[in-house]
């Protein structure tokens, strides 16, 4: 006998600014810093988590149709998927 589903809990307000699409686009990251200094905040004989407190900054080559773009950008966020998939999240930086 199965148990009743779960009530899902409400989603968070989205909180972009501007809209998405899907697409099927090659990608090239070029990371513009060899190193990146920061605070660990826990550490432990499997790995660490740390804050720093300067960006990430990269370069992102885009290829679509045979055109290639770059845009400079800020890594954001790393979310490991699995033991073999990991997403990255960047921020495009605009011109001031």
């Amino acid at each position: 006998m199965s148990s009743p589903a779960e009530p899902q809990p409400p989603r968070p307000p989205e909180r972009r600014k501007a809209s998405r699409r899907s697409d099927d686009i090659l990608l090239e990251v070029a990371f513009d810093s060899k190193s990146i200094a920061g605070r660990a905040e826990q550490i432990s004989a499997d790995g660490v988590f740390f804050f720093a407190h300067e960006p990430v900054r990269v370069t992102l080559k885009l290829v679509q149709d045979g055109h290639e773009q770059s845009y400079p950008g800020r890594l954001v966020r790393v979310e490991r998927l699995s033991e073999h998939t990991t997403g990255f999240a960047v921020e495009f930086e605009r011109p001031e």
